[in-house]
């Protein structure tokens, strides 16, 4: 008898094991919340999200809580930005959520807490595209100065691509964001076979100030490049 129930603990075990491991799973790899406090004070989180699964996931929602120093909550918005959200295994996004933070001080607000959900989801798989990417600081224009990302994107694909999207995100020497940006080509242009288009968006003059008061230095551009693409 003991044998017997041995075997199907065992068993039991083992289907759990299988279970949880054939199936997508998200992780959030890299976070970061700023504050920025111009004309109006906002809170924005940024995360990094990987797939560590071994099925396809899509990353479904989330919700920003953002807290005082007693501990208490001050706001929250579920309004989730995520790019390329259909995950293969291993492939990794980015996702942001922002929300107004009123009727206290900057001083007062302490913590916060990001939570993004993904679920199981076949109806779209993302493309990818090959991008590179650059960053250049006080580019010149008229009579401004701007601190410019971009994002050279590459169809390597035998047909005309439509509504390509891509994300551009600022890092800094150790990985981790410092804003993040996006353009789509919406469905009325397209990047021919074999060619490229070259994209850039500005970092906001408030962030920038943001940097240079808390000796913070942007290192580097990642760009993710996609078509999300009805599966039949």
């Amino acid at each position: 008898m003991k044998k017997v129930l041995a075997l199907i603990l065992a068993l039991l075990v083992l289907l759990i094991s299988v279970s949880a491991f054939a199936a997508g799973k998200l992780s959030v790899t890299q976070e970061n919340f700023i504050v920025i406090n111009s004309y109006w004070m906002y809170g924005y989180a940024y995360a990094r999200v990987d797939n560590i699964g071994d099925k396809p996931i899509k990353v479904n929602a989330g919700v920003l809580e953002i807290f005082d120093t007693n501990g208490d909550a001050i706001t929250s918005s579920d309004y989730l930005d995520a790019y390329a959200e259909y995950l293969q295994p291993g492939e990794y996004t980015y996702a942001y959520i922002y929300d107004e933070i009123e009727d206290v001080e900057e001083s007062d607000v302490d913590d916060y807490m990001l939570t993004i959900t993904g679920k199981s989801d076949n109806d779209y798989t993302t493309l990818r595209l090959p991008v590179t990417t650059d960053y250049a600081e006080d580019v010149e224009e008229g009579w401004s100065t701007y601190n410019y990302m971009y994002a050279t994107v590459t169809n390597n694909t035998d047909e005309p691509l439509y509504d390509v999207e891509v994300v551009l995100v600022l890092l800094d020497a150790d990985g981790n964001i410092l804003y993040m940006s996006d353009a789509d080509m919406y469905s009325d242009k397209a990047i021919m076979p074999g060619s490229s288009i070259q994209i850039k968006e500005y970092v906001d003059s408030d962030f920038i100030d943001w940097y240079e008061t808390e000796g913070i230095q942007p290192a580097s551009v990642d760009a993710i490049a996609f078509v999300n693409v009805e599966q039949d």
